[in-house]
């Protein structure tokens, strides 16, 4: 049964217990335009856990979090990635993008959600989830399953990519299955550079190779797998096996290899296996609330821009926040959401477009194909025009 209704008020309520909505709680922590007491996080996260997965930080990310707003990060927690490398079938040579400062960091997220770590002295932390919501001209009211009703002045959602505040507040937006299978996990791989990146376009898929550590030969991969393969063989289908094969093909004529050789720990064998799903939200905002993360966008992770897009969307986000602050403005107002998605908009249109669009252009291909993706790729290797490729990496 549930409990009667206990009214709460809070300035700003974030919600989703996830990397962006850690990170978006930690950054209004940090500001001095907003008391601590005056936030809430909804967080359903019931305990901790061991994440294993890697994000990739790209240079100009890594650089505000690390200077701007002063996350400590260990040498040791990082890679610093120099050089990004294309692979396609039948290459004579990759496609390379090198730069010498950085495109940019390999972090586990468990470092991150570390280094995100807040003392929760004077925020309050719910654990029920919204069930409803309503607004007037003022605030946003949520409502919450254990009876709580929580008045506020915005509504910050990152509640990924089902984000049931989208559809609570009816903010439209348009979602694709790409017909695609997303699979991370971990290989061996004693020659791999750790210094590179490799994105590896297959007939039947893509594969993302991103070292993990200075001190192990731990290589995370991303397999994007089309569906059309699984179809028969689903329920059999042996991950490891299959991608082991298929990347020792590829790589032996540059003497890499890679193995399914257990680690130290038997977290580094578990695979994430989801669907792969575009999300479009042209406007992620409505009365009193403002999407952030994968609520307000979900690309094709062959790019490994995704969670930079989302700490992009918590500098943008506190940014207005802090200038409805110093205009004395309410942080709901719709002239300050308005300003947000507009900052948002260019950005993420851009990289949705362009992974989208590399996505399908690789998706169907011939031998022929091939032939010209390959003869680009080593005329552009020779021109100032590739740099296009690391500015977008790079996030500037």
């Amino acid at each position: 049964m549930k409990s009667s209704t206990k009214d709460e008020f809070y300035t700003i309520t974030v919600i989703g217990g996830g990397l962006t909505g850690q990170l978006m709680v930690s950054l209004l922590l940090k500001s001095n335009n907003i008391d601590s007491n005056k936030i809430c996080w909804i967080n359903l996260n019931k305990k901790t856990f061991i994440d294993t997965r890697v994000s990739f930080l790209n240079t100009n990310n890594f650089f505000k979090l690390k200077n701007k707003f002063k996350y400590h990060f260990n040498d040791n927690d990082f890679l610093n990635i120099k050089k990004i490398q294309i692979h396609n079938e039948n290459e004579k040579l990759p496609l390379s993008l090198e730069d010498k400062q950085g495109h940019g960091v390999i972090i586990q997220n468990d470092t991150l959600k570390k280094t995100f770590k807040f003392l929760k002295k004077n925020l309050k932390v719910f654990k029920s989830k919204v069930i409803k919501t309503k607004y007037d001209q003022y605030h946003r009211y949520l409502y919450l399953e254990d009876g709580t009703k929580i008045k506020t002045s915005l509504v910050i959602s990152a509640d990924g990519n089902s984000s049931a505040l989208r559809d609570f507040a009816e903010i439209k937006y348009v979602s694709h299955n790409l017909n695609h299978t997303i699979i991370s996990g971990y290989l061996h791989s004693k020659k791999f550079n750790n210094s590179i990146a490799k994105q590896v376009f297959l007939n039947d898929g893509f594969i993302g190779l991103l070292p993990i550590s200075k001190n192990n030969n731990l290589v995370n991969f991303v397999w994007s797998l089309d569906n059309e393969v699984l179809k028969n063989n689903k329920s059999n289908f042996k991950y490891h096996d299959e991608i082991i094969q298929r990347l020792n093909f590829f790589f032996t004529k540059y003497n890499i290899c890679f193995e399914n050789q257990k680690a130290k720990t038997t977290n580094y064998d578990k695979l994430q296996i989801y669907s792969s799903n575009i999300t479009f939200v042209n406007n992620p905002f409505s009365e009193k609330i403002a999407l952030i993360g994968d609520a307000a966008h979900t690309i094709h992770p062959l790019a490994g821009q995704g969670f930079n897009l989302s700490i992009e969307d918590c500098f943008d986000l506190l940014k207005c926040i802090d200038k409805a602050s110093s205009y004395g403005k309410d942080f709901g107002d719709i002239s300050i959401l308005n300003e947000y998605g507009n900052l948002r908009k260019k950005r993420n249109n851009l990289i949705t477009l362009i992974t989208t669009s590399i996505f399908y252009l690789f998706k169907k291909r011939t031998r022929k194909f091939n032939n010209i993706i390959n003869l680009v790729s080593q005329n552009l290797n020779k021109i100032y025009g590739k740099k296009i490729f690391s500015i977008i990496a790079r996030g500037y």
